[in-house]
Formats: C-alpha cells, sequence, structure tokens
C-alpha cells in the first residue's frame, strides 16, 4: 500500500521485492516466462505511476502525491505470478494547475523537456520551453540529466506495459495539450463605448494554445471556447448560455485541464 506523500523509491523496491519472489527454479518454461512478463509489468508500473503521480516538494524530490493499492495473485502450486491490479485514489489535483514557490508540478512535464528530442517537442508546440508555461510557473529551468534519463525510463515503462508507438505519441499531445490550456487568458468583453462589462473573452494572444490545445485532444476549438466562456441554465424548459466573467471562465479553464490529466493517469492505472 502506498500513501500520499511519501517517497516512492523504497516502495518501488518493496513491490520488486515481492514481484521478484514468484518465480521458483522448478516452474515450467512457459509458466516461467509468463509469470516474468507479468512481473516486468508489475516492475514498469512503478516508475510509470511515479513519473504522472510523483512530484518534488519542499521536503522531497520525489513525494507520491496519490494513494496506491498494488494487488499481485499467485498460483497456489506453483507461485508464480498469474494476475495484477492496481487501485489508485486521490491524485492531486491542484499541482497540475499550481505549485507554491520551491515546488513542481508532476514529474513527466520536465521529463518530456529534458528527454524529448526537438523534433517532438515542436511537433507538441513546447519549443519555447518551460518558463513558456504558466501551469509550470513560468519559472526558467536548466534542462535535467535526470529528468532526461527518467523520461527514457518512462518511455520503456509504456512499451512494457503495451502501449504503442501511436498511444505514446498520444500519451504525450495530452500532456502537452494540458500545458497549452494553461495558456488561455482571458479579459473583459469591451463595449461599443469603450467601456467593459463583466462578461469574459479569450484573449487574442491566446488563439494559438487554444488552437493547439483542442488539436491535440481532437477537440472543437468553438465548443471548449463556449464552454469556458458561457454556462448552461436551464429555466422553464428553456436553456439559455449565461456569460462567465473572467474569474469563472479562469476556473472552468482550470477545472478542464485538471480533468484531462487526471483522466490520462486514470487509464494509465487501468
Amino acid at each position: 500500500k502506498d500513501g500520499a506523500g511519501g517517497g516512492g523509491g523504497g516502495r518501488r523496491a518493496s513491490a520488486k521485492e515481492k514481484a521478484e519472489a514468484s518465480s521458483p527454479d522448478d516452474a515450467d518454461d512457459a509458466i516461467r516466462a509468463n509469470a516474468t512478463s507479468l512481473e516486468d509489468r508489475v516492475l514498469s508500473s512503478n516508475p510509470l505511476l511515479e513519473s504522472f503521480g510523483n512530484a518534488r516538494t519542499l521536503k522531497n524530490d520525489n513525494s507520491s502525491r496519490f494513494g496506491k493499492f498494488i494487488k499481485i495473485s499467485f498460483n497456489t502450486d506453483t507461485g508464480t505470478i498469474v494476475g495484477a491490479s492496481i487501485s489508485n485514489y486521490l491524485l492531486e489535483k491542484t499541482r497540475i494547475t499550481t505549485q507554491i514557490e520551491g515546488e513542481r508540478n508532476y514529474h513527466i512535464f520536465y521529463q518530456l523537456f529534458s528527454g524529448a528530442d526537438e523534433q517532438v517537442l515542436e511537433k507538441f508546440g513546447l519549443e519555447g520551453g518551460i518558463a513558456s508555461f504558466r501551469y509550470l510557473g513560468n519559472r526558467a529551468t536548466l534542462k535535467s540529466r535526470r529528468d532526461a534519463s527518467a523520461f527514457v525510463e518512462t518511455m520503456a515503462c509504456l512499451d512494457q506495459i503495451g502501449v504503442s508507438e501511436e498511444g505514446k505519441n498520444e500519451v504525450l499531445g495530452i500532456i502537452a495539450a494540458v500545458l497549452h490550456l494553461g495558456n488561455i487568458d482571458f479579459e473583459l468583453v469591451k463595449t461599443e463605448g469603450g467601456n467593459s462589462n463583466e462578461n469574459a473573452r479569450m484573449t487574442d494572444s491566446s488563439a494559438e494554445s487554444l488552437r493547439m490545445a483542442c488539436f491535440l485532444l481532437g477537440l472543437e476549438e468553438s465548443k471548449v471556447s463556449e464552454a469556458m466562456l458561457t454556462k448552461l441554465l436551464t429555466i422553464g424548459g428553456k436553456t439559455i448560455h449565461k456569460p462567465q466573467d473572467v474569474a469563472q471562465a479562469s476556473d472552468k479553464r482550470d477545472a478542464f485541464a485538471k480533468l484531462v490529466y487526471s483522466s490520462l493517469f486514470l487509464w494509465m492505472v487501468n
């Protein structure tokens, strides 16, 4: 059992020890091969979930920001692994959009910037670097060898659990889309007389961020924009669109980004 907040390294070693205890010398070759495959997948899940669910805090460079319970089933005759499942709960969603000074977002964001080549970064609109994105604190950060090495391990773990090359690209695209969503800004609508009302609109400079996020998520820009800028109300059997102010639109943007990232995390666990 992995409680949120602690370091990830010790629990990874614990899971590894339990899984490695599953292959007796007298196991049949076919059973051994199957057990090894399952063991590899179980072991791969730990660094993978750490990449997406662990972050640097003021007290711990690899703090688990979620809880997980790994259940491993064994054949009672041979002692080999016959199955495994992972349950998760309480991913710290606030961290996706906001971090205090001295802390970081989830590891995978920094791994992507440090480990992916320039073509990949350009493909996902990330060539501006970490400092270009609100959800990473707009902090200028040098590329890290540690993050680059971890990125290679994360990609290998995705291979190990059966994610295709196309699937890996989609995962990276979703991560990039979250960052682009965070760069969407809002301002007050100007009236014809030059005055401002309380209704929000997207700034002109946000157009590219909206376009890139929607492209990577396969969504229509107009519908995403409408969802952020208006609220559906049903009154007397009729549905109306109520304009949102800047604070409300910003909250809806952040809520959408949290939903996208947490859904990716849940998909990976499942």
